[in-house]
Formats: structure tokens, C-alpha cells, sequence
């Protein structure tokens, strides 16, 4: 689909300025494409520039919920390494438009587009900590030269690393396309098949918002910046909004609307761009293990991406049960089972006997009086019970009762939550653990543990089990 949008943009006679092979200076491109190319940029993933970042976006603004500030030692955000390691070239560096020549192919394909893109998160970057990106490229790829519509694709591999360390954080791909000609009236193609969304956010990038994410990136491109070159150097009738900060508020909207979700995989493409001053829509449909998002024209409802891939560790359901097992409400407190009472009872009539209060305490009076008839029947001293031990699971069990009393669960879905319950009580031990470090402590404190859940649980259930859960925590050793 991008190549046959690509070829409407270029379909003016204007472009036929490079038709030959020799202004298109081909053995130049070649040279460029067969010399190795690799760049490491080292950065510190501050809190002052993310909370910039923040205020730059919608979603955490302050305006769609209460805004948010960043903490050092939490996780970075999904795409929030977007505002980091970006090159620092001089002014006389940057091409003509005002964009960096870095993996650029030479002239005359001087013309920049954002093409697409991945995302891959398999560990955690860290607020605070400094990082390095170690970039190559891992695919150049020349189309439509035999058509007379020359195009060059490059595809960037970006391997995040914290510093020290040679474990992938982050693995990231982008593809730009580079064109010869000079812009043309643009054609919005519509994509269809969508699904029909299941949550949508809105919003309207403004001249300031573009500003200031260029100025977060480090990007000049005029493309973002200045409405005269957009329109007559680029055919564009505004400013256009930067091909990053889309992919970025797909995940922001995807991640506002679905906070007990954790990412594995971004994959997008771009098809159409998306200009300045207009109100945007970014949608999504939930899947059993996916989301599809997009980002449409709010006015006229003009898909302008197609479906993006958020690929969930965990299924939205699971997650659903597992916090509601974690952090049950408190007015159903009294709802927990007791144990067997072992006391001994006196007979109990069956002739003049009262209705039962409880199923309960009828149980309790069918052991009192089953116990007494082996006892004079049978001589057969009677046994002591002993108190039935909640676990985990008769818990899960307990609240998913309480929840949905007309559903059942299986052996395995018991198990499937168990393991879930397990690896939250991991997660906030390990982030617990690294604070401590951090702070040079040989203890894990209840402060530690109190962060470790603000860190590792959303919103208000972190409240919940902060003010419940942490009742009881003393200290916990940091060596585990």
C-alpha cells in the first residue's frame, strides 16, 4: 500500500527533471549503500525531560486524568525512548530542510518520509539510569527506478542497552523512504476493514505541541515547523505531525485505556500523513492477545494508519481477575471463610430444630452431630478437624465467587491465576530489591515496598494495596 501511495505523490510531470541515470546519480547511491554505517549515541534518561514530555501529551497533561511525573528507578513508558539518544549535529550538519544526514542516502534523494516502524520491549529501561543506542542498518532497498519513479527505503536497527550491560532493552526498527521529486498534491487514500473500535482517544495536535516534541527529538525538519516550506517546497497544505509522536500516542492511548496491560510489540506503517490543526481520533480493538490500533481523521473519519499490533504479555480478562484477587474490595471482608469450629456441641434435635441461619452453621451442626452418633454408636473416639488453611487459591476462588457467583473455574485456570498472583508478589520484591540497592540499604523497608506497588500496580488499586497490603510488611531482606 505505501508503494502505490507513493507513486500518486510522485505523479507529476515535474519529477521528470531526474529521469535519466545520470542525474540521478546512481553510482554515488551505490557507494553510500555498499559503505558500512553505524552510530552509538549515549544518554541519561532524565526526569526533567520527561516531564516535558508528559506536559506535551494529551494523555498525561493533566487534562483526561490527574497528571503524572515521572519517578526515577521506574519503568520508562512504552515509546518514551523516542525523546532520547537523537543526534547532535551542528546547524551546517543538517540537509536542507532542516533535518539530520545521518543514514541519509546522498542527492538528489533529499526528501524524507516516515514509513513505519517496530517495537520490541524485553527488558525494562530504567528513569534515571544512562543508556546507549547502537544503530546500523539493516536494509536499503531501491524501487521504482525501472518505472521512473526512483525510491529508496532504509530500514535502522536500534538496539537499546543500559550502560554496562549487553542485555537488549529495547530493540526498534524505523523505516524512512527518500524521494528525488518535488512535492505534488497529495491523494488521502482511505484504508478499509477496520474493526469497530472498543475505546478511542481524541485529540488535536497543535503548531505548540509539534514544537515542542521537535524540540524533545532534537528534529528541525521545516516539514513540522514551517507552514511556507510545507506547502510550497513539500505540496502539503500545513504543517505536518511527526510520524514518532503518532506511533507514540497510538501506545499512550493504548496503554490509558487498557492500564493493566503490558507490551511486547509494536509493529505500525504509515499511510497517510496526518496535518496540524486537525482533530485526531486513536482507536482500538481488543483481541485475544492483541490490539489493533489506528489513528483516523476525527472529522471525516479517514483511517490514516493502518492496524498497529500491540502484542499483550497477559490477556485483558486475566488481568482483570488477577487484580480483583489481589486487591479484593473491603466491604467484602466479612465474606471470608472460617474455619470448622472443633469444639464439642450438645446434642442437637432434629424434631423441634430452627431454620438455619447460614449454610455455615448448618454444616457445622450436620459435623456436631454426625461426630456424636459415631461417638455412641460406635465407640470410635471422636476426631479433632483441623481448621481448614486459606490459600491462594480458595482466595482467587473466594473472589471470583463474589464477582461472578454464576462462573466456575477449572483446575487450570486456578493454576493459570496462581502463577499470576506469583509473579506480582515477584515483581514487587525484585523492584523492592533494586530501591533498596539504590539507596544503599541492606533491608527492604515498608517505603520500599510502597513504591515497589506504586510502581508495579495502576491507579487506585496501588492505593488499595498500599493502605491494606503494607499493614503487615515489616522488612524483607534486599540479598534475595
Amino acid at each position: 500500500m505505501m508503494t502505490s501511495v507513493l507513486r500518486t505523490l510522485l505523479s507529476s510531470p515535474a519529477r521528470r527533471s531526474y529521469s535519466s541515470q545520470a542525474g540521478l546519480n546512481v553510482a554515488a547511491l551505490d557507494r553510500w549503500i555498499n559503505t558500512e554505517k553505524s552510530l552509538t549515541i549515549s544518554d541519561t534518561l532524565r526526569t526533567e525531560h520527561l516531564s516535558n514530555l508528559y506536559i506535551t501529551l494529551p494523555t498525561r497533561d493533566g487534562t483526561a486524568r490527574p497528571p503524572d511525573m515521572p519517578v526515577e528507578g521506574a519503568p520508562l513508558g512504552y515509546g518514551h525512548h523516542l525523546v532520547f539518544f537523537h543526534p547532535r549535529n551542528p546547524e551546517r550538519s543538517l540537509r536542507a530542510d532542516g533535518s539530520d544526514a545521518d543514514f541519509c542516502p546522498p542527492e538528489p534523494w533529499t526528501r524524507r518520509m516516515w514509513a513505519g516502524g517496530r517495537m520490541e520491549w524485553k527488558r525494562p529501561l530504567r528513569i534515571g539510569e544512562k543508556a546507549n543506542a547502537v544503530s546500523t542498518i539493516s536494509q536499503i532497498d531501491k524501487k521504482g527506478f525501472e518505472k521512473d519513479s526512483p525510491l529508496v527505503f532504509v530500514r535502522q536497527k536500534i538496539e537499546y542497552k543500559r550502560e554496562g550491560s549487553e542485555d537488549i532493552c529495547v530493540e526498534e526498527e524505523r523505516s524512512h523512504v527518500y524521494l528525488v521529486a518535488p512535492g505534488n498534491k497529495r491523494r488521502v487514500r482511505e484504508v478499509k476493514d477496520l474493526p469497530r473500535p472498543d475505546f478511542a482517544f481524541e485529540f488535536t495536535p497543535s503548531p505548540t505541541t509539534l514544537f515542542r516534541f521537535s524540540a524533545l527529538t532534537f528534529n528541525g525538519h521545516y516539514i513540522h515547523l514551517d507552514k511556507e516550506y510545507a506547502q510550497k517546497s513539500e505540496g502539503y497544505r500545513e504543517r505536518l505531525v511527526h510520524g514518532p509522536l503518532t506511533a507514540l500516542m497510538l501506545l499512550e492511548s493504548a496503554a490509558f485505556h487498557n492500564q493493566d496491560a503490558a507490551f511486547k510489540l509494536f509493529d505500525y506503517r504509515a499511510v497517510n500523513p496526518i496535518p496540524v490543526n486537525r482533530a485526531i481520533r486513536l482507536c482500538g480493538a481488543r483481541q485475544t492477545d492483541t490490539i489493533q490500533v489506528w489513528a483516523e481523521d476525527a472529522e471525516t473519519k479517514v483511517r490514516r494508519r493502518e492496524p498497529l499490533s500491540a502484542v499483550f504479555l497477559f490477556s485483558s480478562y486475566h488481568n482483570l481477575l488477577l487484580l480483583s484477587a489481589f486487591s479484593p474490595p473491603q466491604t467484602t471482608a466479612a465474606m471470608a471463610p472460617k474455619p470448622v469450629s472443633t469444639a464439642s456441641k450438645a446434642p442437637v434435635s432434629t424434631a423441634s430444630k430452627a431454620p438455619a441461619k447460614s449454610e455455615t452453621a448448618k454444616s457445622a451442626r450436620k459435623t456436631a452431630s454426625k461426630s456424636k452418633s459415631r461417638g455412641e454408636d460406635g465407640g470410635e473416639k471422636k476426631k479433632r478437624r483441623k481448621a481448614r488453611k486459606e490459600t491462594y487459591s480458595t482466595y482467587i476462588y473466594k473472589v471470583l465467587k463474589q464477582v461472578h457467583p454464576d462462573t466456575g473455574i477449572s483446575n487450570k485456570g486456578m493454576a493459570i491465576l496462581n502463577s499470576f498472583v506469583n509473579d506480582i508478589f515477584e515483581r514487587i520484591a525484585t523492584e523492592a530489591a533494586k530501591l533498596a540497592t539504590y539507596s544503599k540499604k541492606s533491608t527492604i523497608s515498608s517505603r520500599e515496598i510502597q513504591t515497589s506497588v506504586r510502581l508495579v500496580l495502576p491507579g487506585e488499586l496501588a492505593k488499595h494495596a498500599i493502605s491494606e497490603g503494607t499493614k503487615s510488611v515489616t522488612k524483607f531482606s534486599s540479598s534475595q
